[in-house]
């Protein structure tokens, strides 16, 4: 009989084995990450040529303005809350063997969406110059010829929805399923059928062309990429629609609340733009919208990708009643999203003209709106850091079963926002509305660490604060290295042309960064090692099974 310690070498030795289920993970996981990314790249590029090809002025503002009520409503229906939902019910029939089950809630869950979705289409196209004066309504006196073409484009995109809508079930569908390569290929194909449409626009129908080519790639993306892998998974849509459906309940109760949540991270968006449409008319929805695709970069990056590694071991730590460990790695994840998020938002803020110039300076897009999108970009940068503690402390409260706090929270958010937007805008214009985006995620952040506070009994302040001074001296050196060596290479290489302005962006950063790194060493930031460790976790097999709100079919436009 094996003694203890046999016992024990044996056991680890097992721990160390790659079991074929822990494989398929880590390749799902893998595969998804690859799938970001390359929706990333292609999303960035089109982004690049919308702005190449139209500049920020005139029509081009229509048509983002446009955008505003369909990708909110995708937002809220068609991106994580739906696979949140439906997803544990779906894979809890099939794991027990309940595969009929599982697919009468799919079929009539999809039979819902489908009504749903085609009456909100029909009311967005009845309603859509109500919805256009709403977003934009800055251009009601000043520009009826934009308001006119913001409707002409909304009434032509809204089909989309339904497209979008029933392709969020079936990539949750498949996701449950275990297949993950039509699902991330999904946003791709619909970034580069908007890219084609770009390109073409101008020998078509203009600005009306992208508008068709959103309508064209939610069909051919989210919806008929879908259909054949899900066939030959052995998909089932029966034609009926059982609206006492228990499993469509479920589905319905887990979503609400995540529908909630994702409503109120959008609508500050879309206030500031439709005040965008006062303090700047012909530019400013277009202003913001370059600015804010920018700096949510590094927060999607650092903050939601600890958030995601995060958010598992938390909750286990409630289910335990551990609340000692649970502030332990509470402390841990929000230290090292500050050591990413707050030298990531100096050098955003730091760098802003040569991001912008390599990124968008090109073509329609003159040195002009290059001034405009950095001065936006500039007060963003402080919400970096809001945006991406965020991230986090809404996962702590997530972790033990409370999605209302963060709503309510964000609701007040919103008004804080609002109200620095007023505050702001006539003296700052559209860098005014771009801070006080930035003032409502501190706020937001500040408040939900002081709830959780009262509610855990401390969350390891005098550490993270110790830790946030040492940051001090490393993250100044980073921004004195980045300022200095821009300046010194954009008076020697000049602003013009591909490879300065690469060699303008890249060599402060790097020596930024190494400066950073080095300070880092010397002052004995702990979180230097560990927040790396942490990041590449959440791209390993481990933990990859985050929820999948954190992964979006595409990021509009």
């Amino acid at each position: 009989m094996p003694d203890d310690s046999d016992k024990a070498k044996s056991e680890a030795a097992q721990s160390q084995e790659v079991s074929p289920a822990r494989q398929g993970l880590a390749a799902a996981a893998g595969l998804m990450v690859t799938g970001i990314f390359l929706s990333a790249v292609t999303g960035l590029i089109r982004v690049m040529l919308l702005n190449w090809q139209f500049g920020i002025t005139g029509e081009i503002n229509a048509y983002v303005q446009a955008f505003r009520i369909p990708d909110f409503i995708y937002f809220l229906m068609a991106g994580g809350a739906l696979r949140t939902g439906f997803v544990p019910v779906f894979t809890e029939y099939m794991a027990t063997d309940r595969v009929k089950q599982a697919w009468k809630t799919f079929s009539s869950t999809l039979w819902l969406l489908l009504i749903f979705g085609t009456v909100l289409t029909g009311l967005g196209i009845v309603f859509a110059p109500h919805l256009a004066r709403l977003i934009a309504p800055g251009w009601v006196e000043s520009h009826p010829d934009l308001i006119d073409l913001c409707v002409w484009i909304m009434r032509v995109m809204f089909p989309a929805e339904i497209f979008f809508v029933i392709g969020g079930l079936l990539m949750g569908t498949l996701n449950a399923l275990k297949h993950f390569l039509w699902p991330a290929a999904g946003p791709i194909i619909y970034n580069l059928v908007i890219i084609a449409a770009i390109l073409l626009a101008p020998m078509l129908w203009g600005v009306s062309t992208l508008a068709y080519a959103v309508v064209l790639g939610a069909l051919l993306g989210s919806l008929l990429a879908q259909i054949p892998p899900l066939k030959r998974l052995g998909g089932r849509l029966l034609l009926l629609f059982d609206p006492r459906d228990e499993g469509m309940h479920r589905v319905i109760k887990l979503a609400l609340p995540i529908v909630f949540g994702l409503a109120v991270a959008e609508i500050n968006l879309i206030i500031t733009t439709a005040l965008a449409t006062k303090v700047d008319p012909t530019q400013g929805p277009m202003i913001l919208e370059d600015a804010n695709r920018l700096w949510k970069l590094p927060t999607r990056m650092f903050g939601a990708g600890i958030a995601i590694a995060l958010f598992p071991t938390l909750a286990e730590h409630y289910a335990k009643g551990a609340a000692a460990a649970f502030r332990r790695d509470f402390s841990f994840g929000m230290r090292n999203t500050l050591f990413l998020a707050v030298p990531s938002a100096v050098g955003m803020m730091v760098l802003r003209y040569p991001i912008v110039r390599l990124l968008l300076e090109r073509g329609q897009f003159t040195a002009q709106a290059t001034g405009l999108v950095s001065d936006a970009l500039l007060w963003f940068g402080p919400g970096i850091v809001g945006l991406a503690a965020v991230y986090i402390v809404a996962r702590a409260f997530y972790a033990r079963h409370d999605t209302v706090t963060p709503v309510w929270v964000g609701v007040i958010s919103i008004s804080v926002c609002v109200a620095a937007a007023l505050l702001l805008m006539q003296s700052m214009q559209v860098a005014g509305l771009a801070l006080a985006t930035s003032v409502s995620a501190i706020a937001n952040a500040a408040l939900l660490m002081w709830i959780l506070r009262k509610r855990v009994g401390g969350l390891d302040g005098t550490r993270m604060l110790r830790s946030a001074l040492k940051l001090v001296v490393p993250t100044a050196g980073l921004g004195v290295v980045c300022w200095t060596m821009m300046t010194l290479s954009e008076s020697y290489l000049g602003t013009a042309g591909l490879i300065p302005r690469l060699i303008n962006l890249l060599l402060p950063t790097s020596l930024g960064t190494l400066v950073f790194i080095g300070l880092s060493v010397l002052f004995r930031v702990e979180e230097l090692q560990s927040a790396w460790r942490l990041i590449k976790r959440r791209f390993s097999g481990r933990r990859a099974q985050q929820p999948a709100e954190d992964i979006q079919v595409s990021d509009g436009m």
